[in-house]
């Protein structure tokens, strides 16, 4: 698709929504559809904490990028991000479900996108071309992983696979820690009225964070990582489950877009801001030690406290009956020898991580047994390299540059 091809529609919408915090905190926040690029919307390197930059030559190339899903275990503070700032920091997880992106620079100054999402394809390129002054051109094409607002990540890891792959062909003029906060700051998503225009999300950061580096990730606020460990020989077990909140989520129909937003907005803030303390306490006490140790069963103690604490118990109870739906998988998974168990993001989607081949075996059993269709169960393992970068048949990462600052 033509960028010029992209519909020009003369009205746009604000969505407005009332949103609650803390006890005193009573506001609405306005969500704008835009025009993907458009001027007023793009949000320079020099507003994100990065030193502005320039690529003024044109260097025809082409590369293939991979970047593994995402999923994200739990948000620290919904109350520290908003559609005009990234943070509210998180735990993530890198998984072998992946998206591609094919991107090649050229000397004609058009950009041309094709394939899935490219209202968000057409966005970055276009972010990139009025921050960097590039006069080239872009050829983009998209593929995400099919999954659609169920938890894995599928807008932000297509955001991430896009601009890693226009950073590569115009000479990785970004570090790691520099393209997440490009990324993030510039995070957009189709607008759910349909009509060719995009919003801003709520972005915390996990998404670029596990998909430039894989792994297990603890951001904090301002999207910044602040700890990156692999878990090593871990596979994962993931189920979209049949639940009240979605129709037919499998199959890409946005079903849940809406009712995510007012999540964020009402009541996970408003349990984060009671809760934020005792979810610090065991992050920093509890859970990073567990990661630094590489002890898989105590990071699921401690996720696992997480699942009812804050945020985390506002994202399971929009599943129906207080969260009973999500919460019945986490404690049947763990019951079966599951080390770590949980929800991804807003839900629905469920999984379980083990290092037992036993368990492994045991929980698939069951699920196919129970009558499961195999679309909605996954059987992986963790991504502990990120996104791979394949040029001229050679590939390369990010796992050399460092994952603190780049």
């Amino acid at each position: 698709m033509q960028a010029s091809q992209v519909a020009r529609h003369p009205q746009k919408q604000k969505i407005e929504i009332p949103i609650i915090g803390g006890p005193f905190d009573r506001l609405t926040a306005v969500l704008e559809e835009f025009e993907p690029g458009e001027q007023g919307f793009i949000i320079h390197p020099e507003q994100c904490g990065v030193s502005p930059r320039t690529v003024s030559h044109v260097v025809e190339r082409e590369v293939e990028v991979i970047v593994p899903a995402r999923l994200h275990l739990a948000v620290l503070d919904m109350n520290r991000f908003s559609i005009e700032r990234v943070g509210g920091g998180g735990i993530g997880l890198g998984i072998g479900v992946y998206m591609r992106a094919r991107v090649r620079s050229t000397k004609e100054p058009e950009i041309v996108v094709n394939g899935e999402r490219p209202l968000i394809a057409l966005h970055f390129a276009r972010v990139f071309k009025e921050i960097l002054q590039y006069p080239g051109g872009l050829v983009i094409e998209l593929d995400d992983h099919k999954r659609r607002h169920v938890g894995l990540g599928s807008s932000s890891g297509t955001m991430c696979a896009a601009c890693i792959g226009i950073n590569e062909v115009l000479g990785r003029p970004f570090n790691n820690r520099e393209l997440r906060r490009i990324t993030g700051y510039n995070a957009c998503e189709e607008s759910p009225s349909g009509n060719g225009y995009i919003i801003r999300t709520f972005e915390t950061g996990i998404g670029s964070m596990v998909g430039i580096n894989g792994g297990l990730v603890v951001g904090s606020d301002d999207a910044e990582l602040i700890y990156r460990a692999p878990l090593e020989d871990t596979k994962v077990i993931i189920l979209i489950p049949d639940v009240p909140s979605l129709e037919d989520e499998y199959t890409g129909k946005d079903t849940a877009a809406d009712a995510e937003v007012g999540l964020l907005l009402r009541r996970a803030r408003c349990l984060d801001a009671r809760m934020g303390n005792p979810k610090a306490h065991m992050i920093l006490l509890d859970l990073l030690p567990a990661i630094i140790k590489g002890n898989l069963e105590a990071i699921g103690e401690a996720l696992l406290d997480i699942s009812f604490t804050g945020s985390k118990r506002a994202e399971c109870e929009q599943h129906g009956l207080c969260g009973a739906p999500i919460f019945n998988y986490i404690g049947l998974f763990r019951e079966m020898g599951a080390e770590a168990a949980g929800m991804s993001s807003v839900g629905p989607t469920v999984f379980a991580l083990t290092r037992k081949p036993l368990v492994y075996n045991r929980i698939l059993k069951y699920l196919h047994d129970q009558g499961f269709p195999s679309s909605r169960i996954i059987e992986t393992e963790v991504d502990n390299t990120g996104a791979r970068i394949i040029e001229n048949s050679e590939e390369r990462n990010y796992l050399d540059e460092g994952w603190l600052q780049g």
